[in-house]
């Protein structure tokens, strides 16, 4: 059996993405070139890009992977269309690489089809990119919703659910690619999914806060409106901050409740005051980068572990 050695593949997409956040608050400002036509467009390759580096963190992490994992990291950063439907197709064919090595191993895994479909609905996503900027969300949607079951599961107690038990939520999630306003409708359906044959849920402040938040803000949207934000702000970025401080850094994962609060102020006060609305955000995520900052060093890079564990003066 050919030996697995991991790195740190999370760390430049991370980068990446933080990078193109900025870039798209400051297209706000409408100074050329960053002006805010382009906003969306730099916000949404940062996501992407959290996600890609997570995505292959989590399931394909080995440097065997390296070149395509490059080639996505490469095709991502480049703003022009449609160089993010080729990194997708990249991301897939990480995938395909390895679930046939994991086959090959003889290893069996539960099948978490929401995450499993999300590089290939992310390359349909970015074709249509264009005409649809609202279908990015769904292959982002599929990512959260499939990763954080095994969060959540393990945080509050939850009977994980994978394999054709995630079909609803795919339907739904596909379903408002179509119809936006059904985004609520989906996050109360998937708190009440996640909980469903559950006897007793864990008391666990910070779990709660995180699966919490979004179903405010999403529902929140009914009245305020900017729907786009409210996926934003109230849903992916508590998803995937609080995925990666458990993943990465699960020691410090309960300080993180005050994030999804800072979020969810994000998105409510954004109609009031777009200002304070970013001051918020920022917070938020200096707060995120600092619990998970012993996974931004060199040594994740070479080993994929925090620092932390491998080197103990490390706080």
């Amino acid at each position: 059996m050919k030996e697995i050695e991991p790195w740190g593949v999370n760390v430049p997409f991370l980068l990446l993405g933080l990078s193109y956040w900025f870039l798209g608050g400051m297209s706000l400002t409408t100074r050329a070139p960053l002006n805010i036509a382009m906003h969306p467009f730099f916000m949404m390759i940062g996501a992407y890009s959290i996600y890609f580096g997570m995505f292959q963190r989590l399931f394909f992490p080995a440097k065997n992977y390296i070149m395509l994992q490059l080639a996505s990291l490469i095709l991502l950063s480049v703003p022009i269309y449609p160089f993010q439907a080729f990194a997708s197709i990249s991301l897939a064919g990480v995938e395909l690489w390895g679930i046939k090595d994991v086959k090959s191993y003889g290893s069996r895994f539960p099948v978490n089809w929401l995450v499993l479909l999300s590089p290939f609905a992310s390359a349909v996503a970015w074709f249509i990119y264009p005409e649809d900027v609202w279908a990015l969300t769904v292959p982002l949607l599929l990512y959260l919703l499939g990763i954080n079951v095994g969060v959540f599961s393990a945080t509050l107690g939850l009977k994980p659910k994978f394999g054709w038990k995630q079909i609803p939520i795919i339907g739904l999630a596909i379903a408002t690619g179509f119809l936006p306003k059904l985004l609520p409708a989906l996050m109360v359906f998937y708190v009440a999914w996640l909980i469903l044959g559950t006897r007793k849920v864990n008391l666990n402040v910070t779990a709660i806060t995180f699966l919490l938040s979004p179903l405010v803000a999403l529902t929140s949207s009914l009245f305020l409106g900017e729907e786009f934000h409210a996926f934003a702000l109230g849903l992916m970025a508590p998803f995937f901050f609080g995925c990666i401080a458990y993943s990465t850094s699960r020691y410090n994962y309960g300080k993180m409740t005050p994030v999804p609060a800072l979020l969810l102020i994000a998105y409510l006060v954004r109609p009031l005051d777009l200002g304070a609305s970013s001051i918020f955000f920022v917070f938020a995520t200096v707060y995120f980068l600092f619990m998970i900052r012993g996974n931004l060093t060199l040594t994740t890079v070479k080993t994929g572990m925090s620092a932390r564990y491998v080197s103990p003066h490390v706080k």
